[in-house]
């Protein structure tokens, strides 16, 4: 009895409706895309840390004991015409030794490193807070695209359902006597296009249906989309004027990229400046006895500057310099691409929602007349003045009505999300 229940819940659990604020909290959560753009903006930070490091000394510990050695010697001759003398050189059986060094001049290549790194982490937060609106959109529509595919099914249900009357109806009259064989064959052949359509709507419901599932990173466990498609309102964007500032953030993030470039560009060029250091260090040595734990220990220190000059290295710096100053060349246009391509975004889907809703009201009307034409052809079929095919036909220009209704909500629906992702912002 335990186990029915479970098993009735989980069934029950597994189809339960999935509504467009459930879609975006379980996009927001889920969302492969906003997971790995987290890790990016995470690893940006970290490599902000390290590039700061530069600024810092740097200290190291190390330590060795000897547990076997024979040592260099030197031959020394103390007096003419003797064999000389070996003299073992003396080194520590144990060394404990301590050094700092710290780099105070390096043609500034450390701060222009820290500062491309700092860009660099900037622009991955943008581009994680992008991620997330863009996921989100995305979502919006995937589940628009969802909900419209389950309303074009049950329109062609429904058609189906319509034909398959008439074709029984058809039969009838012409096994009276009242109608042809040609009034049944036109019916049928209608009947048979619009069982292919609604095989094919069946197909874009499970199909859009998986699309949401796939952008939401969760499994298909036969979850159902339930809501109503949003109503186009040309007034929500007649008057909207293109920004003249972009609010995008993957914009900005592009900004971002290309001054991180150019201090990459301007750290790899100093390659050819010294860098200067002071450095310290100690030692704590014993080269009197082998055991550690013993007391002949001495010390030692050693404090100074110290000048290092990359004069040649076959020009792999001028290599990595000349890549730095590609990459950067490569980010201005990316910045530049982007401002081209938001202008052009923001007027076409403007446009494209503008048009989507004068279509449906268009489609309003439509369905309006439809409605009645079918009323009228109805009455008229009853009252013997009109035939059986008048009235499919009629009923043929409401599904197809009924649909452009839909099309028209869900191209709307679609046209003001990739506004609102022109703008970066919902309206």
């Amino acid at each position: 009895m335990v186990l029915t229940l479970a098993c009735v819940f989980a069934q029950a659990a597994s189809s339960a409706d999935l509504s467009l604020t459930e879609s975006l909290k379980t996009a927001e959560d889920s969302s492969p895309q906003v997971k790995k753009a987290e890790a990016m903006k995470d690893e940006a930070k970290w490599k902000k840390v390290e590039a700061f490091s530069v600024f810092l000394p740097k200290v190291n510990v190390s330590g060795l004991h000897l547990m076997d050695n024979k040592f260099m010697v030197e031959q020394i001759v103390f007096a003419p015409n003797t064999p000389p003398t070996s003299i073992a050189l003396i080194q520590p059986y144990t060394l404990w030794s301590a050094r700092a060094d710290w780099v105070f001049f390096d043609g500034f290549a450390n701060y222009d490193t820290y500062r491309a790194n700092s860009l660099a982490a900037d622009a991955a937060e943008k581009e994680a807070d992008w991620a997330r609106f863009q996921v989100r959109q995305q979502t919006k529509l995937q589940f628009f695209k969802a909900l419209s595919a389950v309303e074009l099914e049950k329109v062609s249900d429904q058609n189906v359902k319509t034909l398959q009357e008439h074709l029984d109806r058809a039969k009838a009259f012409r096994q009276s006597g009242a109608g042809t064989n040609f009034d049944v064959l036109r019916v049928e052949v209608q009947l048979n296009e619009a069982q292919s359509e609604k095989l094919n709507m069946e197909d874009n419901t499970l199909l859009a249906r998986q699309n949401l599932l796939n952008n939401l990173g969760v499994d298909d466990e036969g979850q159902s989309v339930t809501g109503s498609l949003p109503v186009p309102d040309a007034s929500k964007v007649k008057d909207l004027q293109k920004p003249t500032t972009f609010e995008r953030l993957d914009y900005q993030a592009t900004q971002d990229r290309e001054l991180s470039a150019h201090k990459a560009h301007l750290a790899a060029y100093k390659h050819w400046f010294p860098k200067f250091s002071v450095f310290a260090q100690a030692d704590y040595y014993n080269n009197v006895s082998r055991g550690i734990n013993e007391q002949d220990y001495n010390d030692a220190y050693s404090v100074g500057l110290a000048m290092t000059w990359n004069a040649f290295d076959g020009f792999a710096s001028s290599a990595r310099s000349a890549q730095a100053d590609a990459r950067q060349v490569q980010a201005a246009e990316t910045t530049r691409q982007a401002r081209l391509k938001n202008n052009y975004d923001f007027d076409f889907w403007k446009r494209r929602y503008l048009y989507s809703a004068s279509i449906y009201k268009a489609k309003l009307v439509d369905v309006e007349k439809a409605q009645e034409s079918v009323r009228l052809a109805s009455q008229s079929f009853k009252a013997g003045t009109r035939t059986s095919s008048e009235v499919l036909d009629a009923e043929l220009d409401l599904f197809r009505a009924r649909a452009g209704v839909v099309n028209a909500q869900v191209n709307a629906a679609e046209a003001l999300v990739n506004l609102e992702l022109s703008l970066g912002k919902e309206l």
